[in-house]
């Protein structure tokens, strides 16, 4: 690599982190689920293992899922406050990966300089520079998956070889998602067979020993799972009712936007030619991984916003290809001289096709507020341990962590029975005009407290419960701010029975 070169993709690291650092400082607090993070991580750094069996999520449940990012969010947990390292580390670990985009396209494109740009790309793509404020899983994922592309592209050296198998398990234990790259292997070795493309040794010894690892992996931490839902438990026993939330119907025009319109358009146009013209054997892994990526979300087999960020990183690399097969087409003609002109010309494409979507997906990210998590925290210090807090679904991380209580429901639904029924339930609680069926719910789930967000009254369009009255139900919390009526804290007092005598 030259000096040069390497100065430009330092600056975009540094540029790229700096820009993730002032958005997620914009934004208040972190992503809902991240709050599921945070309590594993706490709870590592005071036990050593995960929070497998955890008596607030559901009113008590065993959890599954796997642990690897837990175990390396808490290592930094030694040294540093877990805000720090919920801020910190997930926007280091994404600004890392326009080096490794750049490692990737370097070696199908032979050209430092596109590999700068797709570098670039990737540091603000809308969909990745959204996850400003998330602390799960996905954001050591996506580095780790395409660290372990570039590994296998490099497999005929042994160092890579090694390398490659360590980047795959490590895949393995964070995300289940790694099934992308098991399918993209397979569909990239039928691809070579049709097109004749010579396989090496090394590359199909790993394929296989990749998918084997990664069944055992799945089969070693969800074999409960599978035992209780068969087929089922790939869709993490998600409610039918809110399916389309988790696998959205989305609009192509939504899926340029996310992914950046130029990226989305020149990946096209490079899939079509390597596949259909120039049988570009470079391109082979990159469109077998893309394929892979958009079946798997055809089917609903991942969830659609992962599979966007993923494939949105595959058209980045992409770029470099038709960046650098353009310049090579041009110094062919009579515009050789205008060659120089191609880069500020992308430049200021790309400017307003990215950055600004990439800014304000950001900061659109659905977060909760101080006055949010001060109620919660509220509830910690003023209410009985063993109490039940209803809140809406996505807020049941809040309660569990903030406010150390028994949740209804939160978002991890594997292994819960009738998971529909009580999806709407919850729902129920939260439109019913008679109060006796809501305290027969309230009964029926153990329920003490009930929390009234902002953000409760905006998704369940409503501004209060109608069936409160002052005899069952006493105001304990009541806090004004800036999104409508604010916070209020209501406590039960009375069950049905009490109320027909």
């Amino acid at each position: 690599m030259q000096k040069k070169t390497a100065y430009w993709l330092t600056a975009i690291v540094l540029i790229t982190f700096i820009a993730r650092l002032a958005v997620a400082l914009l934004v208040p607090n972190f992503t809902y689920d991240s709050y599921f993070t945070f309590r594993q991580v706490e709870h590592i750094g005071e036990t050593g293992l995960p929070l497998f069996n955890d008596q607030l999520s559901y009113g008590g449940r065993e959890l599954t899922f796997l642990p690897f990012f837990y175990y390396f969010s808490a290592f930094f947990d030694l040294f540093l406050p877990i805000e720090a390292v919920a801020l910190l580390l997930p926007n280091l670990l994404l600004s890392l990966l326009p080096i490794i985009v750049f490692l990737i396209s370097r070696k199908v494109s032979n050209s430092e300089e596109s590999s700068l740009f797709a570098a670039f790309l990737t540091g603000f793509l809308p969909i990745l520079f959204a996850t400003a404020n998330n602390f799960t899983n996905e954001t050591l994922f996506i580095p780790l998956a395409f660290l372990t592309i570039y590994t296998f592209l490099k497999i005929d050296q042994p160092k890579y070889f090694y390398l490659f198998l360590g980047l795959f398990l490590a895949c393995s234990l964070t995300s289940n998602a790694t099934f992308l790259l098991v399918m993209g292997l397979i569909i990239y070795l039928l691809l070579s067979i049709l097109e004749n493309k010579r396989i090496n040794r090394a590359e199909l010894e790993v394929i296989l020993f990749s998918s084997f690892l990664f069944i055992w992996t799945e089969f070693l931490f969800f074999k409960s799972l599978f035992a209780k839902e068969g087929i089922k438990f790939i869709w993490q026993n998600i409610p039918q009712a809110i399916l389309s939330q988790y696998f959205p119907n989305i609009s192509l025009f939504q899926a340029i936007i996310l992914v950046s319109v130029i990226p989305f358009i020149i990946g096209i146009y490079i899939v079509y030619q390597a596949l259909f013209q120039l049988k570009n054997t470079r391109a082979f892994l990159l469109i077998s991984l893309a394929i892979s990526t958009s079946l798997l979300s055809w089917f609903r087999l991942i969830q659609f916003r992962l599979s966007l960020l993923f494939l949105g990183v595959i058209l980045t690399i992409l770029f470099a290809m038709f960046y650098d097969d353009l310049k090579a087409y041009l110094s062919k003609t009579k515009f050789t001289k205008k060659k120089q002109w191609i880069a500020p010309l992308f430049i200021l494409l790309l400017l307003p096709t990215m950055v600004l979507p990439a800014v304000v997906s950001a900061l659109q990210v659905p977060t909760p507020t101080e006055s949010e998590i001060a109620a919660f925290s509220w509830l910690k210090e003023h209410t009985p341990p063993q109490s039940g807090v209803l809140a809406r679904l996505e807020e049941g991380y809040l309660v569990t962590y903030f406010a150390r209580r028994r949740n209804v429901m939160d978002e991890r639904f594997g292994t819960v029975r009738d998971v529909g029924t009580r999806l709407a339930d919850t729902n129920t609680l939260y439109h019913t005009t008679l109060q006796t069926i809501a305290l027969d719910l309230l009964d029926k789930y153990n329920i003490q407290y009930i929390i009234l967000t902002s953000h409760a009254q905006q998704t369940a369009g409503i501004s209060s419960l109608p069936y409160l009255s002052k005899k069952c139900f006493e105001l304990v919390y009541h806090e004004s701010d800036q999104q409508g009526d604010g916070v209020r804290i209501y406590r039960v007092r009375c069950t049905v029975g009490e109320l027909r005598t």
